[in-house]
């Protein structure tokens, strides 16, 4: 079985978020299982190639409308990786950064057709062709309209969060060779938004086009039929329902173990998980007495419940613990905001601020908080809070999405006690939260014996790829077997 992966991320050599490590842990681990393979991404100018592996030219010079590329081969591990090399005079993929510029639009359909244009020039039959966001949704329309003799038997889309769905207009299709008044229809590209008539969607084309959908939690798959969560395509999603299949996201274990972990300067096992906190927390300036930590490890925005962070501040410390955050936000008014809170707080030996992200102090982090608050407003999946427990930090979350799907609460009642890993709050409230924060301190205050089986659990659950990778690659396979056994929804047109 061949697999095609197009993304705009593959840590650790382009990650700038948790994309990233999806496409790494879940590549790795189906390749492992003997299917073949491979990851499309662009190029970019940050790429430290030393990373790599057999760096080597694979096709020097290919025509994508009016420009010219390349494509290089190359490994990570035991991924195969294909970086497009784009040569527009635009410069697309040498700003610097994956995300942000002001021609993100642009930059991602053109490099979506030329890595079709690519899969063109292979003339070798796919049996999967995944897709990742709507970076790269597009593609799923231009295979079933565009580029015809691609040999592709099923189109997947991963939803790694619906709210980033690449809204653009039609002439962003003409330029990429697509008629874009043509799919400015409610059953094709056109924007689910009324007051956005002439609103192109890329996602939403995905989402018609492709035979399987995959939101990276069960939870979030039920949550973004709903309008809380669909992002304006709950609607357009309830149509698809039958080909909707939510899967829980792993974590790498090779990154993220503390018996082998090279950023701690003490190795720990659920034996030794005390002697490895207190020496994670000789290396963080922090409160060094006996009182819980608490940290969160998050970008700063509105998905990430900032205010619930900021809350949970002075909560923290009314109830005798200290305080970490680590974590920027792309968002100037936000950071400016968290800034002065910082200011605030100054000289605060109970509170940590740092705002630029360093990755040898999230996991000294992981590793020395007692707590891990992650009150999201929607989750996808998650990962920060498998990474926590496989730590030994127990998580206190709000229930949504893959957050719902892997904490549950010490004390409900409804859940087997042999599941109960943590804590878990209902309404994205600050008095909700706080609510849960008390009876977290309580416990670790109270009743150590309990807290310490809490981390137990936490620490000997798996997190690895190995059972979603099964859950993908039988997916795979029954696509593959009969394209009757998902009700694919297919619209067969012609754009002409």
């Amino acid at each position: 079985m061949r697999i095609v992966h197009l993304a705009a991320e593959f840590a650790p050599i382009a990650k700038a978020g948790g994309l990233g490590e999806v496409l790494l842990g879940l590549t790795r681990e189906v390749s492992k299982k003997g299917l073949d393979v491979e990851v499309i991404l662009p190029k970019y100018d940050l790429i430290d190639l030393s990373k790599v592996q057999n760096l080597s030219i694979e096709v020097p010079n290919f025509k994508c409308l009016d420009s010219q590329n390349a494509v290089w081969s190359c490994r990570y591990e035991e991924c195969q990786l294909r970086l497009l090399e784009s040569r527009h005079p635009a410069g697309y993929f040498h700003r610097g950064k994956i995300y942000g510029c002001e021609d993100d639009i642009a930059r991602f359909t053109y490099f979506s057709r030329a890595a079709l244009e690519y899969l063109a020039l292979q003339n070798k039959p796919i049996d999967v062709l995944h897709l990742h966001d709507w970076h790269v949704a597009l593609c799923a329309p231009m295979v079933r309209h565009l580029f015809t003799q691609l040999r592709v038997k099923s189109i997947v889309l991963s939803i790694h969060n619906i709210e980033y769905q690449g809204k653009c207009a039609v002439s962003d299709l003409d330029r990429i060779g697509l008629k874009g008044d043509f799919y400015l229809a409610p059953h094709l590209l056109q924007d689910d938004n009324p007051k956005h008539p002439k609103t192109i969607n890329l996602l939403k084309g995905g989402l018609v086009f492709s035979d399987a959908l995959i939101p990276v939690s069960p939870t979030y798959a039920q949550e973004i039929l709903t309008p809380q969560y669909g992002g304006g395509l709950d609607g357009t999603l309830r149509k698809l329902k039958p080909k909707i299949f939510g899967i829980l996201n792993g974590i790498d274990q090779k990154i993220w173990d503390p018996e082998k972990d090279p950023a701690l300067s003490m190795h720990y096992s659920t034996e030794s998980v005390a002697k490895g906190k207190q020496a994670a927390r000789a290396k963080i300036k922090l409160d060094g007495t006996k009182r819980p930590w608490i940290g969160a490890i998050t970008r700063l925005v509105v998905q990430k419940g900032p205010e619930l962070l900021e809350e949970a501040i002075e909560t923290t410390l009314k109830l005798g613990g200290s305080y970490a955050l680590l974590g920027s936000s792309p968002h100037p008014k936000m950071q400016e905001h968290f800034n002065q809170l910082k200011k605030k707080y100054e000289g605060n030996a109970r509170v940590l601020f740092q705002f630029e992200y360093n990755e040898q102090l999230a996991h000294e982090l992981y590793a020395a908080l007692d707590l891990l608050l992650v009150p999201s407003h929607y989750e996808p999946c998650g990962l920060t809070q498998m990474i926590a427990m496989r730590y030994g930090t127990v998580p206190i979350v709000r229930s949504t999405g893959g957050l719902k799907d892997t904490v549950f609460d010490a004390e409900d009642s409804s859940t087997p006690a042999v599941k109960r890993n943590g804590f878990v709050f209902r309404d994205a409230t600050k008095a909700s939260m706080n609510q849960t924060l008390k009876r977290a301190f309580e416990l670790f205050n109270s009743d150590p014996v309990t807290f310490q089986t809490l981390i137990r659990r936490g620490m000997q659950t798996d997190f690895s790829w190995k059972n979603p990778t099964l859950e993908y690659i039988k997916l795979y396979r029954t696509l593959l077997k009969s394209a009757l056994d998902v009700n694919p929804i297919r619209i067969n047109v012609v754009a002409n």
